[in-house]
């Protein structure tokens, strides 16, 4: 696996990042986007796929910023992420990287949002805050 992610074309990557967001939204049925506007909100420079290759696996993350309408800051968003593989901190050292970039951007606040409670765990021990939980039923 290379050290760090690059900024990668959805289009040239598209033939194994596709399955791997559909594999994040069978897991996560409460997700409405399509993996084709994944795809179109990349190609518009919307959001930003970062891709990581190596022996280990085909690592992804899109990503995009949202700018919080009263305060103004701007916020890195992990959007969808998918590891191959887990362990060896990788986790830990895919935040430190995110960390940069949502520096290098300007931003106030990264965040992620997953209903997987391993993850938020996950998050708590290496320095994130919950903030919020959001609970939908549909009615």
């Amino acid at each position: 696996m290379s050290d760090l992610p690059i900024i990668g074309d959805i289009r040239k990557e598209w033939e194994w990042v596709q399955p791997g967001i559909e594999e994040i939204m069978a897991e996560q049925p409460q997700l409405t986007f399509r993996p084709e506007d994944v795809y179109a909100a990349c190609v518009n420079e919307q959001a930003t796929l970062f891709t990581q290759k190596g022996i280990t696996g085909n690592n992804f993350a899109v990503t995009y910023i949202e700018v919080n309408k009263y305060s103004g800051d701007k916020i890195l968003l992990i959007w969808l992420a998918r590891l191959d593989q887990r362990g060896n901190k990788a986790g830990v050292k895919l935040m430190e990287f995110f960390d940069q970039v949502a520096r290098d951007c300007g931003c106030a606040f990264i965040e992620a949002r997953s209903p997987i409670e391993s993850l938020g765990e996950h998050f708590l021990k290496h320095g994130w805050d919950l903030d919020t939980r959001i609970y939908t039923r549909k009615v």
